[in-house]
């Protein structure tokens, strides 16, 4: 017997709207405005080396996500870098690396976003820019 309800597929359009204006809000508390770069719904920012965006997408019908990721090195060959990319998701304490588009690397944090706390996403902001500081010069090193 199940004891948790199954997700319903859906847009929910309000909470999207509602979550993307409180991703913003606690964004411009986070950083000074010249910092952030915003280009429709998606913020951008730079930390050492790395790019970090973040965006809010439809998940189902009764909450969206809230996206924290940076692409860290591209053209990598996936044979050799998917069992490093492995061993560092084990060790990860919260985010995940992944292999994206044209074997580009992702190093990414999702949230559930209808009761996004303001710590919970400091928190996605601050591991991704420190992961993907630190691992975009060691992917592009090839030293993995």
């Amino acid at each position: 017997m199940r004891k948790f309800p199954i997700l319903k597929d859906g847009v929910n359009a309000t909470l999207l709207t509602k979550t993307r204006n409180t991703v913003a809000d606690y964004l411009m508390d986070f950083f000074d405005a010249e910092d952030l770069v915003r280009v429709d719904d998606l913020f951008s920012f730079s930390f050492g080396s790395a790019t970090v965006q973040v965006t809010v997408a439809p998940w189902h019908s009764e909450d969206v996500l809230v996206r924290v990721f940076a692409y860290l090195a591209e053209d990598l060959d996936p044979v050799t870098i998917a069992p490093a990319l492995m061993k560092l998701n084990a060790e990860t304490p919260m985010g995940a690396f992944s292999l994206v588009f044209d074997n580009t690397v992702m190093f990414s944090c999702a949230l559930p976003g209808a009761h996004l706390d303001k710590s919970e996403l400091l928190a996605a902001i601050q591991t991704v820019a420190v992961y993907a500081d630190q691992y975009d010069d060691i992917l592009k090193e090839r030293r993995l």
